[in-house]
């Protein structure tokens, strides 16, 4: 008798757990005409099961954000799309858009490695 009133309890834990929001990292780097600026990774809360980091690459500007998705915009509407990386193009602007589903996995120093490298050999040859 205990254990058939004790499963509906358990049920309300595991989809309380589940339906909890995400810890993701929320930061902007900028680099505009040679100039890089980076904003404090910080913590944030954000609804629903992803984080989202969002990279632009334009002529004279790339912008490397982390943030929580924004389901309203399709490129960043991760909860459709899923875990992984989309690429578009919209006006000459090359937009990279990846989602990920644990907590504070939108960052990592690899990437800013590589964001870093890669911004450093633009100045450099344009």
């Amino acid at each position: 008798m205990i254990l058939k009133h004790t499963t509906p309890v358990f049920s309300i834990i595991l989809f309380a757990n589940y339906a909890q929001s995400l810890n993701c990292w929320n930061f902007s780097d900028t680099q505009f005409q040679g100039t890089i600026q980076k904003t404090p990774r910080i913590q944030s809360e954000c609804p629903g099961n992803y984080c989202m980091t969002l990279s632009e690459e334009g002529d004279d500007f790339n912008v490397f954000n982390g943030t929580c998705p924004d389901p309203s915009v399709v490129i960043t509407d991760c909860e459709t799309r899923g875990n992984g990386c989309q690429k578009e193009t919209i006006r000459e602007v090359y937009i990279k858009v990846c989602c990920c589903n644990t907590d504070l996995c939108n960052y990592s120093k690899t990437r800013t490695l590589f964001l870093t490298i890669t911004i450093l050999f633009i100045i450099n040859f344009n």
